[in-house]
């Protein structure tokens, strides 16, 4: 059954926690969990703004993975073992008690080894559904150093059309022979909301001039109000005029404080 998802009303994300110890979706911070600069965190509000976009989601559960370069292993009840599925604890009979009979025994796998060499799917315990028209990225922590262990891929889902769908991430193992600690209490991914007409075709509409030339019509390519945009943009102070330092992280703020 497709849900209705027209209306205007309501959240634009939804996340259905269906495995009961999976830790909420925790709104992204300005200052990437602490590990960015002082300085930028004072005076780069598009870094900030980029930091704090979306939610972050974490592991079900604590995982511990080992690559030899061939196979992916588990470690399982204190044992090192091969690795295909493995299935939440205690979660099956959760599942097949709540959930319509033509879904029992369907119950989402936490991990999965994916057919190429390496790469693991790691499902966070959620679904995720969105307002009509909404998509999401799901994608690295943005502004977070990823580990050298393994890396987090991206992907945009329709999660209007395809709804809900089950929240996972796809990484690549990179370190081999060494256990690959991945932590519920550290966020795995971060999910982005975005309207579809931001990443289609006609979006993807751009012209280019001769910025420092002349156009066809003899007219300069860069205006005199482009020129006075680009002294705002980069901080040029103007003889006889008061400095604008700041100016762009003062508006961006306050207009984000007056939506908020």
């Amino acid at each position: 059954m497709q849900l209705d998802t027209s209306s205007d009303d309501g959240p634009t994300v939804t996340f259905h926690k269906v495995y009961p110890a999976a830790i909420s979706p925790m709104r992204a911070d300005k200052a990437a969990l602490g590990t960015m600069p002082t300085m930028a965190f004072r005076h780069c509000e598009p870094m900030r703004t980029a930091s704090s976009f979306g939610w972050y989601i974490f592991p079900p559960e604590d995982i511990s993975l080992k690559w030899n370069g061939a196979d992916v292993l588990h470690l399982e009840e204190g044992e090192w073992r091969p690795l295909f599925q493995a299935y939440l604890p205690g979660f099956n009979e959760y599942w097949d008690e709540r959930v319509p009979d033509d879904i029992k025994g369907l119950t989402p796998p936490y991990l999965s080894v994916l057919p190429i060499r390496g790469f693991v799917q790691i499902w966070s315990g959620l679904l995720c559904s969105t307002r009509a028209d909404w998509s999401v990225l799901v994608r690295p922590l943005a502004n977070i150093r990823a580990s050298y262990q393994y890396s987090c891929f991206e992907g945009l889902l329709e999660s209007d059309r395809f709804q809900p769908f089950p929240l996972f991430m796809n990484i690549q193992l990179l370190a081999t022979d060494v256990p690959i600690n991945i932590s519920k209490f550290q966020p795995l991914f971060q999910v982005q909301p975005l309207m579809r007409g931001t990443y289609g075709e006609r979006a993807h509409g751009f012209s280019e001039r001769d910025g420092l030339g002349l156009m066809q019509s003899g007219e300069p390519a860069m205006t005199a109000e482009h020129w006075a945009g680009y002294r705002k943009t980069i901080r040029v102070q103007v003889p006889d005029e008061a400095p604008e330092s700041g100016q762009y992280t003062a508006a961006t703020r306050k207009r984000t404080k007056h939506e908020g």
